[in-house]
């Protein structure tokens, strides 16, 4: 099994010159993607925020370089993974966490080729969107809500390919 576990916030943050949270805003380094070798893959990370563009009255939506980020504000995470080797990867998962202080934006996981189940137990456990459940406050099991999510899995499906690449992704709000 080759489980490719990234670490959106401290780890890729880290290699891009740090994480800085003062007043309720993140800052990101200029340049928002790490990379590292996982055996005969290749992983490498983008962050990106959303940014409204008003044109004659359009509205549309373009995601930038996540330079600064303030609360309230929309970030996607892309996780690219290569098979760097000449013989095909199989049984593929890739492994991200939701980052604190942001709350996952329901159906925005995407990857081809891929099944997405979440964990809101810090990734010891996964399932479905809409299958999970969390104790609350009053003690009672309840239907977990995207904001429970801790993690997302992507398990890729069937083969890629010698020098193929995908890209699984997601986003969140900051809080």
């Amino acid at each position: 099994m080759n489980t490719i576990k990234t670490t959106t916030t401290l780890k890729i943050m880290a290699a891009l010159g740090g994480i800085a949270l003062v007043s309720s805003i993140l800052m990101f380094g200029t340049q928002a993607s790490a990379a590292s070798a996982q055996g005969h893959l290749k992983v490498t990370s983008k962050v990106q925020k959303m940014v409204v563009i008003n044109k004659g009255g359009e509205k549309s939506y373009q995601f930038v370089p996540a330079k600064k980020v303030l609360p309230g504000e929309i970030i996607q995470y892309n996780t690219f993974f290569q098979n760097i080797s000449n013989k095909p990867a199989n049984n593929i998962n890739i492994v991200n966490p939701i980052p604190k202080h942001t709350v996952y934006l329901p159906n925005s996981a995407q990857g081809k080729n891929t099944q997405t189940v979440f964990s809101v137990d810090g990734g010891k456990h996964y399932g479905k969107a809409g299958t999970l459940k969390v104790r609350g406050k009053d003690g009672k099991w309840h239907l977990a809500k995207p904001s429970d999510y801790t993690h997302i899995q992507w398990q890729y499906q069937g083969s890629l390919a010698p020098k193929a690449k995908q890209v699984v992704a997601f986003r969140v709000r900051l809080r």
